[in-house]
């Protein structure tokens, strides 16, 4: 795959106000939000995404081939193809927590950049409905440049948020798989 046409979202949670637009579109769409809020300990709200990573550790985790990337580098579930095992490795791998239980038929679900709207040419439609434009549709070479000093230290609260979450989570996943 080539960066030139690699195409990404990016949230900046410095200029993210936690209004839940994001997620309220998402559901809106597909039914299912595919971007969550989230909150830290201390009230900071923020939206969990698919940074739909160079080297998605998603893909390599599920056991049936469900999850592959695209040529422009969106990340995609095939709902089709996924048999919902019980192990929900994907979600496991994801070092984002941005692979949600959907429920019913599809057990799972994550962005997959708005696929149906990029069909006809749009981007995602969180991009277009974010009030303050603290969310990019941006060609991957332009990532250095949004990467600001704050963007990266409220980035590096986001990740610490979810690292310890997923510890304190971990007992019991392994609760439930005895």
């Amino acid at each position: 795959m080539s960066d030139q046409c690699m195409k990404t979202k990016w949230v900046d949670y410095s200029r993210c106000i936690g209004c839940e637009s994001c997620e309220a579109i998402c559901k809106h769409l597909w039914g299912t939000s595919r971007i969550q809020m989230a909150a830290t300990e201390d009230g900071l709200m923020f939206p969990l995404y698919c940074h739909h990573c160079e080297a998605p550790q998603c893909i390599k985790a599920c056991p049936a081939g469900a999850i592959r990337k695209e040529e422009i580098g969106a990340v995609v579930h095939n709902p089709d193809i996924c048999r919902g095992c019980r192990a929900m490795a994907c979600m496991a791998a994801c070092p984002f927590g941005a692979i949600y239980h959907a429920g019913g038929v599809v057990p799972i679900t994550k962005c997959d950049l708005c696929a149906e709207r990029r069909q006809v040419g749009l981007g995602p439609a969180c991009v277009e409905i974010c009030p303050v434009e603290a969310i990019y549709w941006v060609d991957t070479a332009e990532l250095p440049r949004l990467r600001s000093k704050e963007a990266m230290d409220r980035q590096r609260l986001v990740m610490a948020h979810i690292a310890a979450k997923r510890k304190r989570n971990k007992p019991a996943a392994k609760e439930n798989e005895k």
